[in-house]
């Protein structure tokens, strides 16, 4: 349940936008946009609306509730009640023994989340396609749109929840800065309450309020509720009907609509803001009109497109290719009552006089586009982005859900399609005139961030205060017992995995070339008319790659540059002309490349793909260009709480020098380590570690037959000079202690802790801890972390618990992570003490881990796991070299644990004396 502010914080990626438009809604079936769009909306006697748009070919299934009432609605002096009431809905008792509403969406492998912003709430699920879990769903969400219970006890529970979100929006700078220039730009005074409230606000919240708001806003005629993905139309209609055709609406008036300020006031006192923050930026906003139409939302899209949408556009040729900033980015953010245009520079120094000259640059840049022409390529490439993106997104039944549920919110879902339609209409005179009618209007308001330097970060070690235990686990160095041997017990679930395994196996053809890439490729039965592939490009050995971290990782950011045969925009043309979403990102000691395109593309774009592989251009101008990203990437690292803390605890737990690719580096070192690199290096690095390695796995509607003969052909040549070998991460120990880092402000704390055991991931004492995890702090509702830090003491927004067992080596790590408020972090730390205490004297108890077995047969069932998960299995297997029998197999272990198995494992390998715990705070903590 993130916060609700737009933050206004510019994307490299081209991001359609929010606005309102007007459209009558029939009473029945809307078959026009049924035709169209192929959707189906449906208004009922009470006013409740619904919108359905099925996909065969989808793999989920996901719900969008949306109420129109937003932060705007909170009554004066109660800001952050829409929010507030957002996270009681979630803890809603409306499920069968009154159990909370999240405990049961988890239980059923529901993903959830919830959003407040100005204009609307949002509660949003997705989960693998399964109509009895559709049905159930839409019964709980009728439920608690008109049954919901609010008690003191409630809102005393939660308060403290959303204090601790509040700390962690507060010690994002730029965030806070952004919702100070917002009602500046757009003149429009309420969006300076920030949607999530004010702290003395929020404790003003009485019982009377929230059960007002939620008589007034939740109600059938102020909701629409949206299917998308796999489902039967049919049914759904009929659940649809059955519980919430029969809600009343009360015979309350709607919320007050709000009007922009016409024009910027003269005089205006402010139009420049100055921050710190963790990466320094010159961002411009111009203000935008209150109200648009398609058009107006097409030509947004097209402008952030032509700006910054591709390597040739206006302002990466102009800034970036031209060594005056690191990255560039645009994008327009349109709400209800006015909106803003936002484009953002990244400096390559930080220094004031810098940013100074680059906002000074940077203006002139972009009020020059009014008068200097567009061309035909640039409008037709930018039109491309908009039509691909659209159609990606409608390939993902949870992100089509939400992007349908935004404009429905600003207005009517049919503004998103109308205005990809427009946007393929749209005259360079026209957009042309926009651009001179927005960017020379009148100055824009500035925002300056200047970063904070990693110096300010400091570190010292406490003295151990021990805790209170009632139990005598074994210490860590104790070796591990040898894992029980379990006879897997036969019953349906089983059975059913068994023969999901057997027949996902019979589907796929496995194959190796030059023995060492191992290829997986699986053909689906049912037509998708896409084809996902994900390929780890592995490279060197441990002795090779020392000192070679930071050469990798510029080597492969660099192959977007393009190849021997294709320039950089040539071939982001060729993959926009593919349809085809690609990704390469150097990741330790491998190129995670990941791809996404229509079935018809893929031939083609194996070419393409393999071609910049083999032979990149590895090009001067572009080796400076992510020389310089990664420089300004590393510095804003340096003081990100949650970096601080993951680099602390590198520090503390690996036993690797400084250069070993199994050490993650740190800014000093990264930073050093790019200056010493030169074009030729890079190239060197290219030609001896690159080849056919790793593993490459394809899935969805393709020959397998050609697709192999071809990637034979284009990789059998391709043979690296230096071999790969895994790098070995054997078992070591963790020294006990507590670590606090300081870092130079904010205003919350990072908590991050370990402990380590020789387990390798299949033995049975490592899955029998995962079991025991569900209960402790997989879920931060709904788990005995999760209630005690969160829901009971109010401690921390976010805690979780996790096991990370390795499948190649003994060596499994529990780890701890939370946020916390400042003054609490003594009490943090004494609650995880005594929750870890508690879990090793007492085990699980019977239900938890009844409810841990259910949860992992959720989570696990082959025969019930849609295509992304299977394919993210798959994934492993190909480099375990196994089948997917080593799943059904660990499925078979798990069913077969027992109790007693599971509380003897805790007491055997979970001691609460050896945690080792690292704690970031800011200067101003108290004591």
């Amino acid at each position: 349940m993130n916060p609700t502010l737009s933050t206004l914080i510019a994307c490299l990626i081209l991001t359609f936008v929010n606005v309102i438009t007007g459209h009558a809604t029939e009473n029945n079936t809307n078959s026009a946009a049924a035709e169209k769009y192929g959707a189906i909306e449906r208004r009922f006697e009470n006013g409740f609306r619904a919108l359905l748009v099925p996909d065969s070919k989808a793999e989920q299934t996901a719900v969008t509730l949306v109420y129109f009432s937003g932060s705007l609605a909170d009554p004066v002096g109660k800001s952050g009640l829409a929010h507030l009431l957002e996270h009681l809905l979630f803890n809603a008792p409306t499920t069968e023994g009154n159990h909370a509403l999240v405990s049961e969406l988890a239980r059923r492998n529901i993903a959830y989340n919830g959003n407040t912003h100005f204009d609307r709430t949002i509660y949003h699920t997705a989960f693998s396609s399964d109509q009895p879990t559709l049905n159930w769903l839409l019964q709980q969400e009728a439920l608690r749109m008109h049954k919901l219970t609010i008690t003191e006890t409630d809102i005393a529970r939660e308060l403290p929840v959303v204090l601790r979100e509040k700390e962690l929006g507060d010690s994002n700078h730029r965030q806070k800065l952004a919702q100070q220039i917002l009602p500046v730009v757009t003149r429009f005074a309420p969006y300076v309450r920030p949607p999530i409230g004010n702290e003395t606000e929020l404790r003003g919240i009485a019982i009377d309020d929230a059960q007002a708001f939620y008589r007034t806003h939740y109600r059938p005629d102020n909701a629409l509720l949206i299917v998308t993905g796999r489902f039967d139309a049919a049914a759904t209609w009929k659940q649809l009907d059955t519980h919430f055709g029969e809600i009343k609406s009360p015979k309350i008036g709607q919320p007050p609509v709000f009007k922009a300020a016409s024009g910027r006031e003269s005089g205006d006192p402010q139009t420049s803001f100055r921050g710190d923050g963790d990466v320094s930026s010159v961002s411009l906003f111009y203000p935008l009109p209150d109200s648009v139409d398609a058009k107006h939302v097409a030509a947004m899209g097209l402008l952030s497109g032509l700006l910054t949408g591709s390597p040739a556009s206006r302002l990466h040729e102009s800034l970036v290719s031209d060594g005056q900033a690191a990255s560039v980015s645009a994008m327009p953010l349109l709400l209800r009552n006015a909106g803003a245009f936002e484009v953002t520079a990244l400096p390559l120094t930080a220094d004031s006089e810098a940013l100074e000259q680059l906002q000074h640059t940077l203006a002139e840049q972009v009020h020059s586009l009014g008068d200097t022409a567009f061309t035909e390529k640039e409008l037709e490439r930018t039109k491309n982005l908009i039509r691909n993106e659209a159609l990606h997104v409608q390939s993902q039944a949870a992100a089509f859900g939400y992007r349908l549920a935004e404009f429905a919110s600003l207005g009517d879902w049919r503004l998103w399609f109308e205005s990809i339609d427009a946007a393929q209409e749209m005259t360079l005179p026209e957009i042309q005139q926009t651009a001179k009618t927005l960017f020379q209007q009148g100055l824009p308001v500035a925002q300056l961030m200047s970063s904070r330097h990693a110096a300010s970060v400091t570190a010292r070690k406490e003295a151990l205060v021990p805790q209170a235990t009632s139990a005598e686990p074994s210490p860590a160095s104790t070796p591990a017992h040898l894992p029980e041997t379990v006879t897997p017990a036969a019953n349906d679930a089983t059975a059913a995995n068994d023969a999901t395994a057997a027949a996902i196996d019979a589907q796929i053809e496995r194959f190796s070339i030059n023995e060492s890439l191992a290829v997986a490729l699986w053909p689906k039965s049912i037509p998708t008319g896409r084809v996902q592939g994900q390929w780890n490009l592995r490279m060197g050995t441990t002795d090779s790659m020392l000192g070679k971290r930071m050469l990798a990782d510029l080597t492969g950011s660099l192959l977007a540059h393009g190849s021997a045969s294709l320039d950089r925009q040539q071939l982001f043309d060729r993959l926009v002309g593919l349809d085809a979403h690609l990704s390469m990102t150097p990741m330790e000691d491998r190129l995670a490349i990941r791809f996404d395109l229509p079935a018809k593309s893929l031939p083609e774009f194996l070419d393409v793909l393999i071609d910049v592989l083999r032979h990149p251009a590895l090009p001067e101008q572009g080796f400076k260009e992510i020389g310089n990203q990664l420089r300004v990437a590393y510095q804003g690292l340096g003081t990100k709480p949650q970096v601080v803390a993951e680099q602390a605890v590198t520090a503390l737990t690996s036993p690797y020098p400084v250069g070993d690719i199994r050490r993650e580096p740190g800014m000093a070192e990264a930073l050093a380590a790019l200056e010493r690199i030169e074009l030729n290096d890079v190239k060197a690095f290219h030609t001896d570690y690159y080849g056919a390695n790793g593993e490459l796995l394809l899935s969805g509607e393709f020959d397998a037959n050609a697709t192999r003969r071809q990637l034979e052909s284009l990789l059998g040549p391709w043979r690296s000079k230096q071999p790969y070998q895994r790098p070995p991460l054997p078992y070591t120990t963790l020294a006990p202690g507590r670590h606090v880092m300081t870092v130079a402000d904010g205003a919350h704390g990072i908590y991050t802790a370990q402990l380590r055991q020789p387990l390798q991931a299949d033995e049975t004492d490592a899955l029998a801890l995962m079991l025991a995890n569900v209960a402790l702090g997989e879920d931060a509702l709904q788990s005995r972390l999760g209630r005690r830090l969160r829901q009971q003491e109010g401690i921390s927004y976010g805690v979780a618990s996790k096991i990370s067992a390795s499948a190649f080596e003994p060596r499994a790590t529990l780890t701890i992570s939370a946020s916390y408020a400042l003054a609490l972090r003594q009490q943090l730390s004494k609650a995880v003490h005594e929750e870890l205490a508690l879990l090793v004297k007492d085990g699980l108890s019977a239900a938890e881990f009844d409810s841990a077995k259910q949860n992992w047969r959720h989570r696990n069932d082959l025969s019930k796991l849609d295509h992304d998960k299977l394919f993210g299995k798959l994934n492993l297997l190909l480099r375990l070299r196994r089948d997917m029998r080593y799943y059904a197999d660990i499925n078979a272990r798990v069913e077969a644990l027992t109790l007693a198995q599971v509380n003897t494992a805790i007491a055997r390998h979970i001691n609460p004396d050896q945690l080792l715990e690292v704690f970031v705070d800011t200067n101003n903590e108290a004591p």
